[in-house]
């Protein structure tokens, strides 16, 4: 399965897509407590996932999501790339879309159309948001720090199937923030090499609103 880091939703503008499955490796260190935060996540009602620029401070992708009372899932994302923009709400009939200036709509039946259920998820509102696969860690740490247990992942770019918008990615790492077995939030730091030259991109990943999303709002409607 295919995720993107640093684009919450599965558009286009993807800046980098990891593959997360778990594999049959062994656990690599403080792979217990990233097992437990994933299936948490899974099993959340509603949810609102913020990604933060750590060098902007600027919340870049935000992913909102909400099962209804037929387990019908209904979510909205909205974010941005050097290069995209991008913007989605399903409600599980209708779908409107915005990518660089156009706005799309589609309604159930239609091609392209995708229903999704707690069962057959979004990828966004499935435990791969919280990336972990322990075959391709080459370094692995967990030390407390500040009350909270701080587990640091390298991660082999070859075997992650990393790829960016332009230029080559270099190195992959993600940190994971825990207080008990509970996860607090995630960084992960992406290394890419464009026109000979390094560049850095690291994002701060928080899961709030955990069960207590009220309504999920119509994102592509402010591009209307």
């Amino acid at each position: 399965m295919k995720r993107i880091i640093a684009a919450i939703a599965a558009a286009a503008s993807a800046a980098l897509m990891l593959c997360s499955c778990i594999g049959g490796a062994a656990d690599a260190e403080g792979g217990e407590l990233i097992k437990k935060a994933r299936a948490a996540y899974r099993e959340l009602d509603s949810a609102r996932v913020l990604m933060t620029n750590t060098a902007t401070g600027e919340v870049e992708q935000e992913f909102t999501f909400k099962y209804d009372e037929k387990d019908i899932l209904i979510y909205s994302y909205r974010g941005k790339s050097e290069k995209n923009e991008y913007a989605q709400y399903n409600n599980g009939a209708e779908l409107f879309t915005y990518e660089n200036g156009e706005v799309t709509y589609k309604q159930k039946g239609d091609e392209g159309f995708v229903l999704y259920m707690r069962e057959t998820t979004h990828p966004q509102a499935d435990e791969g948001l919280i990336l972990y696969s322990p075959k391709a860690i080459t370094e692995a740490s967990q030390k407390e720090e500040n009350g909270l247990t701080h587990i640091h992942h390298v991660y082999d770019v070859s075997k992650i199937g990393a790829a960016s918008e332009s230029g080559t990615v270099t190195a992959f790492s993600a940190e994971y923030y825990f207080s008990g077995e509970a996860l607090q939030y995630f960084v992960e730091t992406t290394t890419v090499e464009e026109n000979g030259a390094e560049k850095q991109y690291a994002y701060k990943v928080e899961i709030t609103e955990k069960n207590a999303v009220d309504k999920v709002e119509n994102t592509v409607k402010a591009y209307e």
